[in-house]
């Protein structure tokens, strides 16, 4: 096969220039390739086809092939006759031993685009791999990637300086290893949903330090289903949420320390006389007072053995149906003791709700005021009364 044959079915991009910067040479893959004619690409010097950014450049490795020095490698951009521009990948030399005014540049070129644009992917892809990489290695949160087989993969330095653990400790041994035993059930039933296609939005449980002490994780994890079954991974991120939990225990004691101070002041018993305690009841009421005032009346009247409990719904400000039962119950559990109940403060939508229940109101004395109960209890030849507020 000729050497004109093989300059036609060439498919590099086969080329002369002269040192004007025109091309006299041109082999069939130019129009292939940028779409230009070979009549247009010799029409015009060629340095108007690189593009604008690539010119200094292209000038001056032009210039330097004509002072002797060949070029094995040089990249730049021609513009093609539909607007786009193609990466052209050169080697190229000049004849210094022909005329100076026939001197002429014999290059070859490829198209290198999808080289280029792979090779500036894998720029972009390892400079994101270095920016997360430092982003691991500083992050305050503690980064870990999750196996099936139960090992994290990946822990980044955070785990050291929160756990005492580093992160070749961490990933030496099946994770689990480091949950408290009393968390290890909730924990292997949530990494499962995780494994399943479950994100966790939060989920705290306790891991032993190094020290021996535990803390407690607050975490978030999610499976990337994207990946290989075979390989997948789970993706999570915890923050130490210990002094957090220490203080939200202390405020939930404090707040049980509340309620039973406030329960006990909602229910005082107030002595009248060694015999008679009077009850008074305000606010609302609720399931959990209810009972603590059936309660609370029956301790007092076994403690203080008193005789006659003054049970006061004038602060109540509401009495419906059940409240109003709670009432004769605790009077009748009260005279199994041994103990007459005064009911006073009725007030008359109290009396129909009474009337309307048809309860046995047998031995419940009523009286309007907690004045005339008093009166009555002490003129009543019982022994004394006691008053329990509700």
């Amino acid at each position: 096969m000729s050497h004109e044959k093989l300059f036609q079915v060439s498919a590099g991009l086969l080329a002369t220039a002269d040192a004007r910067g025109h091309f006299h040479d041109l082999n069939p893959a130019w129009e292939r390739t940028l779409g230009w004619s070979l009549d247009e690409l010799r029409a015009r010097p060629f340095i108007e086809f690189v593009h604008p950014g690539d010119r200094e450049a292209t000038l001056a490795e032009t210039t330097a092939l004509f002072e002797g020095r060949a070029t094995s490698r040089f990249d730049n951009r021609y513009i093609c006759k539909d607007g786009s521009y193609r990466w052209l990948g050169w080697a190229a030399c000049v004849d210094m031993d022909a005329p100076p005014s026939e001197r002429l540049i014999y290059a070859t070129a490829l198209d290198v685009t999808s080289e280029r644009e792979r090779t500036e992917q894998f720029v972009q892809v390892a400079q994101l791999a270095k920016v997360y990489e430092r982003l691991f290695r500083v992050s305050v949160g503690l980064l870990v990637t999750l196996d099936a087989n139960g090992y994290f993969r990946h822990a980044n330095p955070a785990w050291e300086r929160t756990v005492g653990w580093s992160p070749q400790e961490m990933t030496a041994k099946p994770f689990i290893e480091f949950v408290h035993p009393d968390d290890r059930e909730a924990t292997l039933a949530e990494a499962t949903a995780l494994f399943q296609g479950r994100t966790t939005i939060r989920f705290d449980n306790r891991y032993i330090c190094k020290d021996g002490s535990y803390k407690w994780l607050a975490w978030t994890a999610h499976l990337d289903a994207s990946e290989d079954p075979a390989s997948r991974l789970v993706y999570g991120t915890a923050h130490d949420v210990t002094s957090y939990r220490d203080l939200l225990g202390e405020l939930e004691r404090t707040l049980a320390r509340l309620r039973d101070t406030m329960q006990a002041m909602s229910t005082p018993l107030i002595p009248i006389t060694d015999r008679i305690v009077v009850m008074p009841l305000v606010g609302q009421m609720d399931t959990d007072r209810i009972g603590q005032v059936m309660s609370v009346a029956l301790d007092g009247v076994q403690s203080t053995q008193a005789q006659i409990v003054i049970l006061d719904v004038t602060g109540l400000k509401e009495i419906d149906t059940r409240v109003a039962s709670a009432l004769v119950d605790t009077a009748r559990a009260l005279q199994l003791l041994g103990a007459r109940t005064i009911l006073t403060g009725i007030r008359p939508a109290v009396a129909q709700t009474l009337v309307g229940l048809g309860l046995d109101l047998a031995g419940l004395i009523t009286k309007s005021t907690l004045q005339s109960a008093i009166s009555f209890a002490l003129q009543s030849g019982q022994p004394s009364a006691r008053v329990l507020p509700l």
